[in-house]
């Protein structure tokens, strides 16, 4: 067994410490690694004893903050991706005590924060511009009387825009938190489908496309564990990008069947499609797809996927981009529900 710390009690109590704890011997040998740093480097502690510390953890950054042992920490990042808050100390004996804090999360979230506010200022810049200007206009005053009721109502439509990326920022931060409650009861699929279908007929009439519900006499008696307002919510949102994506005479389909143990819900559209590297990005918040340029269609706000993704999320399923050689088809699955299961409220 490699050396330990002189205090044979010392092991146990660095062993409960969450930061990584190594200690070298004035070679730079590994003598000690506590359970966390074994866990941060993925080997197994005995592996990484009586070895130089470049070959314990395979990190060369590492094993340089090691060797100037300053006592200052540094931030490194390994080939994992792992992001390592490291102070090196060396120790009157010639050895050096190293600990490891992992910093991965906390590095992710601040990107996140700091994605999310470049992200609203770029969705909110060109409505509050637009605003701006037509406010002024308004200000230096606008003499025919048409012209001027046609401003009023653009300052009021770029308004509403503002308002609405607010409000649906708000609602997924709400969902992401759990602040939403969710009612889950046994729900028939295929009126859900149908019920999905009269939301968005009138929409899609004006657009000239085709609605097409494609639901088995099996799928159509199944029931799910789903919130009846989010599901629809979600669907309604999948078949109005849709509509928004297809011409005049395309059909666009949604159907529901049964797939083990969860009910599958998807809806498919003749569009342009979604690209391959595109088909996990679409459900980042902001994120728009290249199909809405080359569909030549407003982009919006790209947090209607996101809303939809942690509705799914919330009730225990998944959502995707299916593989398709043409147009696009969103699934995502519910659980089914169980003889247990009380039933859904009336209305």
């Amino acid at each position: 067994m490699a050396a330990a710390p002189e205090d044979p009690g010392i092991a146990p109590v660095l062993d409960r410490l969450v930061e990584g704890v190594l200690l070298l011997d004035a070679e730079q040998t590994v003598r000690f690694a506590n359970t966390a740093a074994a866990a941060l480097f993925d080997r197994p502690r005995e592996a990484m004893l009586d070895i130089s510390l470049i070959r314990a953890t395979r990190e060369a950054e590492l094993a340089r903050v090691a060797r100037e042992a300053d006592g200052v920490a540094h931030e490194i990042t390994l080939d994992a991706g792992l992001v390592l808050r490291v102070t090196a100390l060396a120790v009157p004996d010639g050895r050096t005590v190293i600990t490891v804090l992992d910093r991965t999360a906390q590095r992710r979230a601040e990107r996140a924060r700091q994605d999310l506010v470049a992200n609203i200022s770029h969705e909110l810049r060109t409505p509050i511009t637009a605003a701006r200007a037509l406010a002024e206009t308004l200000e230096d005053g606008v003499p025919d009387e048409g012209q001027r009721a046609r401003f009023h109502r653009q300052l009021a439509g770029e308004i509403d825009r503002m308002q609405g990326i607010v409000e649906r920022l708000i609602r997924l931060s709400r969902i992401e938190q759990g602040d939403e409650p969710f009612n889950l009861a046994p729900v028939v699929a295929g009126g859900l489908v149908r019920e999905a279908i009269e939301r968005v007929d009138p929409p899609a009439e004006r657009a000239g496309v085709v609605l097409s519900g494609q639901t088995s006499m099996e799928a159509a008696a199944m029931l799910v564990l789903a919130d009846r307002e989010r599901i629809l919510e979600v669907l309604t949102n999948l078949l109005d990008n849709a509509i928004k994506f297809s011409s005049p005479g395309d059909t666009v389909t949604v159907g529901a069947e049964p797939a083990e143990g969860v009910g599958r819900f998807w809806v498919r559209d003749e569009g342009p499609g979604i690209m391959p590297n595109e088909r996990l990005r679409v459900f980042e918040r902001f994120y728009t797809s290249d199909r809405a340029r080359t569909a030549g269609q407003p982009t919006g706000t790209g947090l209607g996927l996101s809303i939809a993704r942690q509705i799914v999320t919330r009730h225990g399923g998944d959502i995707w981009v299916a593989d398709e050689p043409r147009g696009t088809t969103i699934c995502f699955t519910v659980p089914v529900a169980s003889t247990e299961d009380p039933p859904e409220p009336r209305a």
